[in-house]
């Protein structure tokens, strides 16, 4: 667990498993990728604790009915510390509504850990640095050499 670059790919598929489910609205697959005690902190709130508490998050998302929602996660950097691995990620959180897109910029300093030879969110941190607010987007392409 010590090679560097091993641990940051492997912190960077559950980075891409983690936002795919919360793109995709998919509570289950979140339920499976963190500890029973994880722990989440929103900016400057509270931490909070627990399964529930977590996926409290993402149902509030869910109820936005945001019709096209897509999370990017780049620059992950992860490094041992015990029995945790420390790690560090910049996030894009694009929410294309009905009446306005919403691009959300930030960086994740998460907490992951092993278990059963899976990596698994054992605190969810995240902290928003910019929102930039853009007209709604078109939902329909036209690819190149189709008409």
């Amino acid at each position: 667990m010590t090679d560097t670059a091993t641990l940051a790919a492997r912190s960077a598929e559950l980075y891409y498993t983690y936002a795919r489910a919360v793109d995709e609205a998919d509570l289950d697959t979140l339920r499976s990728i963190v500890t029973d005690d994880v722990l989440i902190t929103r900016g400057d709130n509270p931490t909070e604790q627990g399964v529930e508490k977590f996926l409290d998050v993402y149902r509030a998302h869910n109820a936005l009915n945001v019709p096209v929602c897509k999370h990017v996660v780049t620059n992950v950097l992860a490094e041992p510390d015990g029995e945790e691995i420390r790690t560090h990620a910049y996030f894009q959180a694009t929410f294309l509504e009905t009446e306005k897109t919403r691009v959300i910029i930030g960086v994740y300093d998460d907490v992951h850990v092993e278990r059963d030879g899976k990596l698994k969110l054992a605190h969810k941190k995240i902290r928003v640095q910019r929102v930039l607010e853009l007209p709604a987007s078109a939902a329909l392409y036209a690819h190149v050499g189709t008409e």
